[in-house]
């Protein structure tokens, strides 16, 4: 049976975890982000290396190294949210990693931590609500409890 992700939440932490591990992101203080509308892919990608084969006249592909991925975050406003002005700051800010916790419905929880860029506001028309967007891209491996 297929599930839905409705009742899922994020939070957001100034900076990354000591540790790449549950007690890592455990010992940082989260600011629940309301108004989730959505959250992206979160993975990474793998870079592939080509290695050419004169005597067979065929090219072999290799894995080569693991880049985090660029998630999007989608948010309705919500005025005087604590978590939206965390994430804008974390966006505005010159350098720096925040953390991010996205919960599940069920209770599995996903860490995630690297900069967050790209704060803006969602298109004003008729067929648009105000909200905002931002990405985070992950620099560590995803840690999933």
């Amino acid at each position: 049976m297929s599930t839905n992700d409705i009742g899922t939440t994020i939070a957001i932490a100034t900076g990354a975890p000591a540790t790449i591990d549950q007690a890592g992101f455990e010992a940082l203080t989260f600011v629940a982000v309301n108004g989730l509308v959505s959250v992206g892919e979160v993975g990474d990608d793998q870079e592939t290396i080509t290695i050419p084969d004169v005597t067979a006249g065929r090219n072999r592909t290799i894995k080569g190294v693991k880049t985090g991925t660029t998630i999007a975050i989608a948010l309705r406003e919500v005025p005087a949210d604590a978590g939206q002005a965390a994430a804008k700051t974390a966006s505005d800010a010159l350098g720096g990693e925040h953390s991010l916790r996205i919960t599940e419905p069920g209770g599995t929880i996903q860490y995630i931590a690297g900069p967050v860029t790209g704060w803006k506001r969602n298109e004003r028309s008729t067929t648009s609500y105000a909200g905002f967007t931002y990405n985070i891209t992950t620099n560590y491996a995803d840690v999933s409890v």
